[in-house]
């Protein structure tokens, strides 16, 4: 059963992968941990030296990792979500195919199959931790939920509609369940971001990463935001706040990595 869900997000260079990486790694001392990265630059293969890709990879005992494959995921997605819309809507068929071909560069098709995936994971890890990409990217993740919903009640819609036809003919039809399934994976999500996700707005002692902390903040101030600040040199702050490391790569590396803080606010 999923414990916790933590977000590493701010702008990009602040040191969201190495915070990621050492808070997973102190996870894993209580159970089984993943470490997710949804960033399109991944870093994780970098920082622990072992080729990780869009498998999931074993790094220790109870410490595993995944660089997620976003436009994968979209491909994968699309045969399955839009072969569903094509059967509901024949007439737009032909239309659905093209658009399946462009569909993996849309952003918010990026971000519908990349929570799609970690609701799945969920379902498998006490705990999770999410590298996320910069703060621009990051954003739409968390909004992307809610403009999902109403796209999923359309369709609920449309299937009931459609399926009084298909029982009046004698025919079996399954989209209206499919659908359905898929609104109900949606409100998990919602329901775990609400219940168990905890969002680090990461910052370095610069002005610019600070703004960007503060605009996560504010934009997703229904959630559990803690601002942190890594790289720490002796800036006043009255938050958590990670103190600078040389070169914390590898286990041995990141476990030079303080993050008694963060763990604290789990």
């Amino acid at each position: 059963m999923l414990k916790r869900l933590v977000f590493f997000g701010g702008k990009g260079g602040v040191g969201k992968s190495t915070l990621s990486s050492a808070t997973a790694l102190r996870l894993s001392e209580k159970g089984r941990t993943l470490l997710v990265s949804v960033d399109p630059a991944h870093s994780l293969t970098g920082i622990f030296g072992l080729e990780i890709g869009s498998q999931v990879k074993s790094l220790k005992e109870n410490l595993y990792a995944v660089e997620l494959s976003a436009e994968g995921l979209v491909e994968e997605y699309a045969q399955r979500v839009l072969g569903a819309v094509g059967e509901l809507l024949p007439s737009i068929s032909s239309g659905l195919k093209e658009y399946t071909k462009h569909i993996k560069h849309s952003p918010t098709a990026l971000e519908t199959v990349v929570l799609d995936r970690l609701v799945e994971l969920c379902n498998e890890y006490p705990f999770l931790v999410v590298d996320s990409a910069p703060t621009g990217q990051m954003l739409r993740l968390f909004e992307t939920a809610h403009m999902v919903r109403g796209w999923f009640e359309f369709l609920f819609r449309l299937a009931k509609e459609r399926q009084k036809v298909e029982r009046f003919m004698g025919r079996e039809d399954n989209l209206l369940r499919l659908i359905e399934e898929r609104r109900r994976k949606l409100e998990t999500l919602e329901s775990i971001l609400r219940e168990k996700a905890v969002i680090f707005a990461v910052a370095n002692e610069e002005r610019l990463s600070i703004q960007e902390m503060e605009t996560l903040r504010e934009r997703l101030k229904n959630f559990r935001v803690y601002p942190l600040l890594n790289r720490w040199l002796g800036m006043e702050w009255k938050g958590p706040k990670v103190g600078w490391v040389k070169e914390p790569y590898g286990l041995e590396g990141l476990k030079r990595v303080e993050v008694g803080e963060i763990l604290e606010l789990l």
